[in-house]
């Protein structure tokens, strides 16, 4: 792993994609470090390396991917998902998609980004950059418009879970 692969989750962050994207069905968690979604959502699978289950041996289909993934190791981890599920968000910075374009014709094979959530700039999540930050949704088989919004200017409080 790179310098800032290893990034944890805001548990307001986690909360706020978990309430505004509001996955159902079979969810997983394939890079789970410290647990903040599936302490929201404890009934979700989850993958976590440093705990013998590594994302890129998972071959269950599942109707939901939500995770912070590893940036180094973004394309190679999308691209699975994508073989996975029908519904990928993560949260990263922007430019680790935009900025390649084979990446983006990849996306656009798969449907498209149905929707971008931003949180602001790393530091503002205590990540170690400043780049712009975004939970981005990619939808199989999506060809409408993708849409923005802004996620909340300070912690909210936690969901319940959404998948009892």
């Amino acid at each position: 792993m790179k310098y800032g692969d290893r990034v944890m989750t805001p548990l307001w962050a986690a909360s706020d994609m978990i309430r505004f994207f509001d996955p159902s069905g079979v969810v997983l968690e394939p890079f789970r470090g410290t647990g903040v979604f599936t302490s929201l959502c404890p009934s979700w699978k989850w993958c976590e390396i440093d705990e013998g289950r590594d994302f890129l041996d998972w071959t269950e289909s599942v109707n939901w991917i939500m995770s912070n993934p590893p940036y180094s190791k973004l394309r190679k981890v999308w691209n699975h998902a994508a073989t996975l599920s029908e519904n990928i968000v993560f949260l990263i910075p922007l430019r680790n998609y935009f900025s390649g374009y084979g990446f983006i014709e990849e996306g656009l094979a798969y449907g498209g980004i149905k929707h971008i959530r931003l949180y602001g700039t790393g530091s503002r999540l205590g990540f170690p950059m400043g780049n712009a930050i975004g939970a981005l949704h990619w939808k199989q088989g999506y060809t409408g418009p993708t849409t923005w919004s802004k996620g909340p200017t300070k912690p909210v409080s936690t969901p319940k879970e959404s998948n009892a």
